[in-house]
């Protein structure tokens, strides 16, 4: 133990010294430290976390604050001085950023004049440490507390009674009712199942054990009292060197449920143990032993004895779920088994990215699946996943056929089990593209979560669906929700961005940009993203400079990349849409937001504040056959457009695109 945790400091003082180096690189990421420390990002990713218990982004932060701190402390420049030196660019951000770190402002540390005081904000642990504490030993401070002592010492005593009374009437009121017991951190209810150990001889079955896990997964997902994490979220710590315990405290939940499979031809073994990661008490340790027929028996019996132990009242519809038995014929569920591996084999374990080949091998398992039992929901419901995956990533031609298949599929599956939450979901999702039926869609998709509260794909699609129609308060839930139980699938984090954006709070937007770029530093929808913000947040600098980073990863654009620093440098963040602007109408390259399309030249328009010219490029955009719908579909809610909303003209554009109903934000 005491030597993993030598090569472990030794590690992250390694990575300190590259950040360190790197220091006035404002553009200093996960991709660039992974490269000088000459491993790859995913490799960095889960090394920081099982260390530090922190995004690599927190803990890069992290180095600059304290290296900040230390200048400051030294009087080594002025506070937007020093945001520059430690790359933050702009002091604004820098600010924010010092204050969620220590606590306090950077003006502060000024007026501190021991150093030794500071001693323990330094020494911060994981980006939480400082308090005001440390200055109320400041002689001043103790002067005027002796003159106001006498003053408020009645005041004192009467809200000591008041706030007493506060929090009796809180227990009573909140915590009593809330499920959360004095003392706990996290809901009382709340639980991740690990990735189940294979035990098996051969090693294929790896396939089976982790069907075993996600079912009895799935099966506490419509226990509506329990807080669940996902699958992938959980997946991330199949290899992890942590203890169970540090495991729920990394994932904010009080109960680990661990275990292993173990299959010879048609005899199964499974053990399972189920830790309250509070006081490391085992709560459940068990083991069942049978064949393939009693296996929804063992995965029924396992999830309400977990509920039991966190005294979940399960209602009827949710005894009746976790007691289903989905086929009766072992071979349809192996077969199911292999076909759902091999599609979440199609997302990399970190979400990076989804890939063609384990959609496309997932589907011949799904089909003889079906085969073996005609009357599998499940089955036809992970068929219709993925189909419209296939279709939705380009990756199957015609998209209308592949859709047509997706349609087929997830209706069959629903005529079959019209509980079935996954098909009701895909049916959701393709009713918003390419259907563009919203009420519809809106209701399948309500339908799916009420049926699984815990199903992070359909909040997902819920948020995305919020966004064409508002609320967008109601989207801010949903995606609050996909976050909490999917916090490492970098497109969660990017439509936190949006929404963000939409709620014009662009300073926790680009937080999410960055919390996306760390997942993902290829998606080009992140630079996208990270341009809008910074020039709300009027950094044009910073702007400009995504742009010229993103312009020169690509050859065919790589030409124009000084272009757009000289642009800014000339007229500031007008010169940089005047120049995006020229760009689409005189040079467009088929990329996204350099296409030409007259959408794109409405928006930067609108943007600059000129209504005439946005609407004329918003009428030219009308007449096209194909429209960017991903950015085109969010307009009734996209607050960039406020300028037009009482326009005429607008609305008939409003109108024509189908969009009426939910053109509700106010023009300004």
């Amino acid at each position: 133990m005491e030597e993993h945790h030598s090569v472990d400091q030794a590690f992250m003082s390694k990575l300190t010294e590259i950040v360190l180096a790197n220091l006035t690189d404002g553009n200093f990421n996960v991709e660039k430290l992974a490269k000088e420390a000459g491993i790859s990002r995913i490799t960095l990713y889960r090394r920081v976390r099982s260390i530090k218990r922190q995004d690599i982004s927190q803990f890069i932060r992290g180095v600059r604050l304290q290296r900040a701190m230390e200048m400051l402390q030294n009087h080594e420049g002025s506070v937007a001085d020093i945001a520059f030196r430690t790359g933050f660019g702009s002091p604004t951000y820098f600010i924010k950023c010092f204050h969620d770190y220590y606590g306090f402002p950077p003006g502060e540390v000024r007026k501190i004049v021991n150093a030794e005081s500071l001693k323990n904000l330094t020494d911060g642990q994981n980006g939480e440490s400082g308090t005001y504490k440390d200055l109320k030993s400041k002689p001043e401070l103790k002067s005027l507390s002796k003159r106001i002592h006498h003053k408020n010492l009645l005041i004192t005593s009467f809200g000591i009674l008041s706030g007493l009374l506060v929090i009796y009437l809180l227990y009573v009121v909140v915590i009593k009712d809330s499920g959360i017991r004095p003392g706990a951190k996290y809901p009382e209810k709340s639980i991740v199942v690990l990735p189940f150990k294979n035990l098996s001889d051969d090693s294929e079955n790896q396939y089976f054990a982790d069907g075993i896990m996600e079912d009895i997964l799935n099966y506490l997902f419509r226990i509506s009292e329990i807080r669940v994490i996902s699958r992938t979220t959980s997946e991330h710590f199949r290899e992890s060197r942590m203890t169970s315990p540090e495991i729920g405290r990394e994932l904010k939940v009080n109960y680990v449920l661990e275990g292993s499979v173990q299959r010879q031809d048609r005899d199964i073994r499974i053990f399972v143990q189920l830790i309250d990661v509070r006081d490391d008490q085992h709560l459940i340790s068990q083991k069942y032993e049978g064949e393939m027929t009693n296996i929804f028996a063992f995965q029924s019996d396992i999830a309400k004895k977990v509920a039991v132990a966190l005294e979940a009242v399960l209602s009827g519809p949710e005894i009746g779920y976790i007691e289903k038995i989905v086929t009766t014929n072992p071979d349809a569920y192996d077969y199911y088994l292999k076909a759902r591996f091999l599609l979440h084999k199609s997302n990399d374990v970190q979400r990076l990215d989804i890939s063609k080949q384990g959609l496309t091998a997932s589907i011949p398992y799904y089909e003889k699946a079906i085969a073996a039992d005609s009357n599998f929901a499940e089955a036809y419901a992970g068929m219709a996943n993925a189909w419209y995956n296939l279709c939705a990533w380009g990756w199957y031609k015609p998209y209308v056929e592949g859709v047509q298949k997706a349609r087929d599929f997830s209706n069959k599956a629903l005529e079959i089990d019209p509980e079935c939450a996954e098909a009701h979901a895909v049916k959701g999702v393709y009713l918003i593209y390419p259907d563009f039926k919203l009420g519809e869609a809106r209701r399948e998709l309500q339908t799916s979560i009420q049926l699984n509260p815990n199903f992070a794909t359909a909040h997902q699609w819920y948020a995305q669906l919020l966004m064409i129609t508002g609320p967008i308060e109601e989207a801010r839930v949903h995606i609050d929700r996909a976050l909490e139980l999917e916090p490492y699938f970098w497109l969660v984090h990017n439509l936190n961005s949006w929404i963000y954006y939409f709620e014009e709070k662009y300073q926790e937007g680009l937080d999410a940009c960055f919390a996306g770029l760390d997942l993902n530093p290829n998606s080009s929808d992140n630079n996208w993203l990270f341009v809008l913000h910074y020039v709300k947040l009027g950094e044009g600098e910073k702007a400009a400079k995504v742009l010229h980073d993103n312009f020169n990863r690509y050859k065919v654009t790589s030409n124009y990349a000084d272009e757009i620093l000289a642009a800014y440098n000339e007229s500031g963040i007008k010169g940089i849409f005047t120049w995006l602007i020229d760009f689409n109408i005189n040079r467009p390259i088929p990329l996204e937001g350099l296409d030409g399309h007259p959408y794109y030249i409405a928006w930067w328009y609108a943007i600059l504040g000129n209504r005439e010219e946005s609407i004329y490029w918003f009428e030219r955009a009308m007449e096209t056959k194909t429209k960017p719908l991903q950015y085109f579909n969010l307009i009734a809610n996209n607050p960039d457009f406020d300028i037009l909303r009482d326009d005429p003209r607008f609305l008939a554009i409003i109108e024509k695109a189908g969009l009426a109903p939910y053109h509700k934000r106010k023009a300004r």
